[in-house]
């Protein structure tokens, strides 16, 4: 205050906010760069996997929207599939996020934002940006199995999750958990949604969709898709999607 030679008031604080948000976005944009930049090194393979999986699963998610002029329950019941069949991996949090985009209900601020990507700038940029607030709630899980016996020797617990990240916040509010079991000796942790997964896909598809990928969900395709991943190259999945995608965009455009 003293060194702004005027007195507290509504205007001081407008100027205030003014100088120390630019500042302080300056600062994060110096550390984003540099985190981006080990990103692209190689030096987080493991959180790259992750992201690619975010985004290859939105990407998909955009192409199934566009190429198709089918119910909003099929598109749905093609994204599992496409989880089960190519990614080997059915993400529950991800299949509900994506399943609004899908069917339209709006519950997030992403689902509003993709509805209408073939109008944005950068369509691809917008989709990773949407990968890594999805990223986010999966990073809060992990951060539960960790404990000061093992590596890294830390202690974590959440009461409440507070986020100025209005994305980040619709996602977390949009897939709310009841608990998370913790296997100790792997560190997998295993989230158990508020609303069960199962009745919401079945309520969303109906029971003659749902009952022909009903085997998706039984520990033996639980079983076949932990068998295949270790041979599955995401990021080539992903590589050829982002081109489709791009492809229909500029076809829609036309």
């Amino acid at each position: 205050m003293s060194s702004s030679g005027s007195k507290l008031s509504a205007e001081w604080g407008r100027r205030f906010r003014g100088v120390f948000r630019e500042s302080a976005e300056n600062f994060a944009t110096g550390l984003i760069a540099e985190f981006e930049r080990n990103l692209e090194a190689g030096l987080f393979a493991a959180l790259e996997d992750q992201l690619n999986l975010m985004e290859a699963v939105l990407i998909r998610t955009q192409i199934i929207e566009l190429s198709s002029k089918k119910a909003k329950e099929h598109k749905l019941a093609q994204l599992v599939t496409y989880m089960h069949e190519e990614l080997s991996t059915i993400m529950l949090r991800e299949l509900i996020v994506c399943g609004d985009i899908l069917l339209r209900s709006n519950r997030s601020r992403i689902s509003k934002k993709l509805n209408s990507i073939q109008n944005h700038a950068d369509p691809l940029a917008l989709l990773r940006n949407c990968a890594w607030d999805m990223y986010i709630p999966r990073a809060l899980d992990a951060l539960t199995s960790v404990t000061p016996d093992q590596a890294p020797h830390v202690d974590f617990y959440v009461a409440e999750v507070l986020s100025f990240d209005g994305d980040v916040s619709d996602i977390i509010n949009t897939t709310k958990l009841r608990a998370i079991a913790v296997h100790r000796p792997s560190k997998k942790n295993f989230p158990f949604f508020d609303s069960d997964v199962a009745e919401w896909l079945g309520n969303r598809l109906g029971p003659k969709r749902m009952g022909a990928l009903s085997d998706y969900f039984l520990p033996e395709a639980f079983l076949d898709r932990a068998r295949r991943r270790p041979a599955l190259s995401i990021r080539s999945i992903l590589e050829a999607d982002r081109e489709k995608l791009i492809h229909l965009i500029q076809q829609k455009k036309g």
